[in-house]
């Protein structure tokens, strides 16, 4: 039988294809091993995802990979987000998560992104807020795409209350005593050589607390996911590795 050439197939009807395969994934992996925090739904084991591949690693509901899951436990169990009358600043958010806060009836709920749909649109080096706004703040997986990372960190810092807090995500590679950076590097095949992602200038090492002391926080790096049953760990599937950096702005 002749083989059709991938490129042969109109672009179209391969994100079709994709799109048919991405939305039968959940049925062939239905199940009760795991359970996603996020939206509820249970499977046999999350989906892969990621590059390089990661098996049970994204929800066939809502979309929520490890990082979320994580997240909305460390929501649940370490903060009063969920019960305490706050004003939360989120950036780039996530649909799920969004959706989660929009209908938590004590959150003041704010959100920004400098590109896609949101409340405001704001750059986080220079955010249009009045000091000392926000009880707390959520930013995910940003700070690795910003060039002057430091002056969205002290951003951060400055819009939060006297004793707010913060939770600051982003990639990190421990086995790295310093963050890598080299601004010199600007193209997406390059920058996915050395960062990891297209649109990454850096690699976060071990000083990334350090980074955000000199901001003006005062940090805990939370080794939450460890502290968990084991039994815990698998029913959610999270990751080990991945430490919650809780940040307080000092009273």
């Amino acid at each position: 039988m002749r083989r059709i050439a991938k490129s042969a197939v109109p672009a179209s009807v391969r994100t079709t294809l994709r799109d048919m395969q991405e939305r039968a994934q959940p049925f062939l992996y239905a199940g009760w091993s795991v359970e996603c925090p996020c939206c509820g739904a249970h499977f046999r084991e999350f989906l892969p995802h990621g590059r390089p591949l990661r098996q049970n690693a994204r929800c066939g509901r809502c979309d929520a990979v490890e990082r979320h899951r994580v997240m909305m436990l460390y929501l649940q169990n370490r903060t009063d987000l969920f019960t305490a009358k706050q004003k939360l600043l989120h950036f780039a958010p996530e649909r799920i998560m969004r959706e989660i806060f929009s209908a938590t009836p004590t959150l003041q709920y704010v959100t920004t992104d400098y590109c896609e749909p949101t409340d405001v649109h704001m750059d986080i080096t220079s955010l249009a807020i009045p000091d000392n706004t926000f009880d707390a703040v959520i930013c995910s997986h940003v700070l690795e795409h910003i060039p002057d990372d430091a002056k969205a960190m002290r951003e951060l810092c400055r819009v939060l209350k006297p004793g707010g807090w913060a939770i600051l995500q982003v990639p990190i590679d421990l086995k790295r005593d310093h963050t890598y950076e080299d601004f010199t590097i600007t193209t997406p095949a390059e920058r996915r050589l050395h960062f990891g992602q297209e649109d990454h200038v850096r690699w976060y090492g071990s000083d990334y607390p350090q980074r955000l002391k000199t901001a003006g926080f005062d940090v805990t790096v939370d080794q939450f996911v460890p502290s968990l049953p084991a039994e815990t760990i698998a029913k959610y599937g999270l990751l080990t590795s991945e430490d919650v950096y809780f940040c307080r702005k000092p009273a």
